[in-house]
């Protein structure tokens, strides 16, 4: 029998299970460090390309260099015609998103070794497969949003406001719609799920699908800023992910989560398109695909809890607590929920 010495004390030697359980926390670590890198320096990134992109728009406009944030945002703050309007808003977004989720991605596959590849590659089978979970991702989101617009309301009564983000289009111009539409609903869908669902569960899916689709459902939830949104997102989040995980695949869940944005913004085009019957039409639609959700999840619902994976030494409780407690995963938390808290302190 081998002892092993440590600080002068002998110890007796590990189990086979305990050491496979060392060799996984370890691996867990690299990898949770990696993730909590990899989204610690996107929403980072984020921040900094704000203020470039701050620093463009007041440089163009005023006919000057302002190559300082503060100079740049006194501008913008002294013409709010500009730094109100849809097109420049949308146009931080598109600036931002393209540029830091490039930058991610590239970083993940080249310096991490992260291989999203298989995580992206098309199949033939990946639009029947959006069609099939589709509706019940729509049930969530209807379901949970009917929570949050009671807790809402609950809340203001009151007199405490729950702030979140609004996609109302300002000064409805043809570049404003179209540039709303290519971010809400063609590069925001395809930029969060490969960033969200398919970076985190690349790394996490070794250590059981459960830890991989909580955790991920979870940073994409407090991603969004405000709690509204990240309580709705985070509901819908576990269902997407485990799509993701039973497809093989985030394509469906792209094809899902795009479907899902123009839902959440028919009304905001149609208000400024004048589109007869608005009301109307976007209410059938959400019976319908509640009825269906309700059949798919009556029918189907089973085959998402049924993910199976390589067997872990670690416990379940164990892997969680590795991924919530390793220092970069911790400082990303830490850095969105400071965001988020500050948004209601600022709206009240």
């Amino acid at each position: 029998m081998n002892y092993s010495f440590k600080g002068g004390v002998t110890y007796p030697p590990l189990s086979p299970l305990e050491e496979a359980r060392q060799r996984e926390r370890h691996a867990m670590f690299i990898d949770c460090a990696k993730l909590g890198a990899l989204l610690l320096g996107y929403e980072i990134l984020n921040k900094i390309l704000t203020y470039v992109y701050y620093g463009i728009v007041a440089s163009v406009n005023g006919g000057g260099f302002y190559m300082l944030p503060s100079d740049s945002v006194a501008f913008l703050r002294a013409h709010q015609e500009i730094s109100r309007s849809t097109v420049f808003s949308m146009g931080a977004n598109l600036f931002v998103v393209c540029i830091s989720a490039t930058v991610t991605l590239i970083t993940a596959r080249l310096i991490l070794k992260a291989r999203l590849s298989e995580m992206i590659k098309p199949h033939k089978q990946h639009f029947p497969q959006a069609f099939k979970w589709m509706p019940l991702c729509m049930l969530a989101n209807v379901m949970i949003s009917l929570v949050i617009n009671i807790l809402k309301s609950y809340f203001a009564a009151y007199g405490v406001t729950i702030p979140e983000n609004d996609f109302t289009i300002v000064s409805p111009t043809t570049a404003a719609i179209v540039m709303q539409f290519v971010y809400v609903i063609v590069v925001g869908p395809i930029v969060e799920e490969l960033i969200f669902r398919g970076l985190i569960l690349t790394l996490l899916k070794p250590y059981g699908s459960g830890v991989a689709i909580f955790f991920s459902a979870f940073c994409f939830g407090i991603m969004h800023g405000n709690i509204p949104q990240a309580a709705s997102a985070f509901g819908s989040a576990l269902i997407m992910a485990a799509i993701a995980l039973k497809c093989g695949s985030v394509i469906p869940t792209i094809l899902i989560h795009i479907f899902n944005n123009m839902m959440a913004s028919y009304s905001d085009f149609s208000a400024v398109m004048n589109w007869p019957y608005a009301d109307e039409i976007q209410m059938a639609i959400q019976i319908i695909l509640m009825f269906a959700g309700v059949f798919v999840l009556l029918v189907f619902g089973k085959q998402l809890l049924d993910l199976k994976g390589k067997p872990c030494a670690m416990t379940f409780g164990q892997r969680m607590a590795a991924a919530f407690s390793n220092p970069l995963l911790l400082s990303f938390i830490a850095y969105e929920l400071y965001f988020m808290i500050k948004t209601i302190i600022n709206a009240n």
